[in-house]
């Protein structure tokens, strides 16, 4: 399994970059999805078979604010996670999955929000930070 996971550091609507991740996909933004309930944390995910390699969904807190990440498996706390997973591992997965990544990242970074990203399960990344000026002094 593959998995792709993009934590957004910044507030963005969840359903908004739901949206986002099922156009990356080149999935209709119909009703081909469903909202699981884990509590304090719920998810927006794609449904299997709908004829992409990959499911996508969206982590963020019920009452807003941030999600706390998984500490223990290295995921860092943000207001939004994102994740792209794929059955399978083949080096051709492997660049489909950064290509996901990125087309999410350019709409994230058109926003000026700030992101991180693992590749394939492995460390994450600064994907975008904004220039702000006090962060310089």
């Amino acid at each position: 399994m593959v998995t792709t996971t993009i934590v957004v550091d910044d507030p963005v609507d969840a359903y908004e970059l739901f949206a986002v991740a099922r156009d990356v996909l080149g999935l209709p933004r119909d009703g081909r999805w469903h909202l699981v309930d884990h509590g304090r944390v719920h998810m927006l995910q794609t449904l299997p078979e709908q004829g992409v390699g990959a499911l996508a969904s969206v982590h963020f807190p019920l009452t807003g604010g941030r999600h706390p990440g998984d500490p223990d498996a290295g995921i860092p706390g943000g207001y939004l996670l994102l994740a792209f997973t794929t059955d399978g591992g083949d080096p051709g997965t492997r660049r489909w999955h950064r290509d996901l990544a990125s087309r999410t990242g350019s709409w994230l970074t058109a926003r000026r929000l700030r992101w991180t990203v693992s590749h394939a399960d492995g460390p994450f990344t600064t994907g975008y930070a904004p220039h702000t000026p006090a962060a310089t002094r």
